[in-house]
């Protein structure tokens, strides 16, 4: 089981030499609040440290299996994006997927919860912020090492930033509050990188490495928050196999 949460620190009691002692009066615990734009550096610096996990290393594995696999339609799909022509649908997905919007979307939740006096939904807000926060520096120094071009011929194609921030959020929301919020959260996100094609601003690998970037980020921020780990999966589909991710 991988290990799933912070270690609470217990304080041993003193044996007093008195014959008889008083019980010692039980103390409450006290929970730091949530504070992450305060320590959005120190959080940021945690959660880099706990970057690199099994798990994370199965997610990006998937993610450079999966992109490896489409790397061979990437300009079979652009030359079709091509021939579409523009629609007004993909504008949404620009909009979304943006780095900045999904991190006001994050402050805004954090903000709520606030003002409501509502900790799970401060705490969902502080993990939105950290996500962001993580993915964009990932996704950037990734976009400077490629250096890859675009379909549109623009630079730092690989990954795509609007899919990969879609993905941290939508993993920040499933692991919070379950599949019931995850499935409609994965299936924006999905949009989100869908559109990046679609208007030839990234290659269909390009999301892919972004989505696989998103789900590492979020699911690294929530550690802790769930028992579950990620599992590699062998399933007979027809004549072949393929491989699922699972959690369990």
């Amino acid at each position: 089981m991988l290990p799933s949460a912070w270690l609470l620190a217990t304080a041993l009691a003193l044996q007093s030499a008195a014959p008889a002692p008083a019980p010692e009066r039980a103390k409450t615990a006290v929970v730091e609040p949530d504070r992450p734009i305060q320590r959005l550096f120190q959080n940021l610096a945690t959660d880099l440290r706990r970057l690199p996990t099994i798990d994370s290393a199965l997610i990006a594995g998937v993610g450079v299996g999966g992109a490896f696999g489409i790397h061979g339609q990437d300009r079979r799909l652009s030359r079709w994006a091509i021939t579409q022509g523009s629609t007004g649908y993909t504008g949404i997905g620009n909009v979304l997927g943006d780095g900045w919007v999904q991190a006001g979307g994050a402050v805004a939740t954090y903000a709520l919860g606030l003002a409501a006096h509502s900790s799970s939904t401060t705490h969902i807000g502080s993990d939105l912020i950290r996500a962001q926060a993580l993915n964009g520096l990932v996704t950037s120094g990734l976009k400077l090492a490629a250096h890859r071009e675009r379909p549109s011929g623009g630079r730092h194609s690989l990954p795509s930033g609007h899919t990969s921030a879609a993905f941290a959020s939508a993993t920040v929301l499933q692991s919070h509050l379950g599949w019931k919020a995850g499935i409609p959260a994965y299936v924006a996100a999905s949009f989100i990188g869908w559109t990046r094609v679609r208007d030839e601003h990234h290659w269909m690998s390009d999301v892919v490495i972004g989505a696989s970037i998103g789900v590492v980020a979020g699911h690294t921020v929530t550690f802790g928050h769930r028992g579950e780990r990620w599992a590699l999966v062998p399933a007979k589909t027809g004549d072949t196999f393929a491989v699922f991710m699972v959690r369990r």
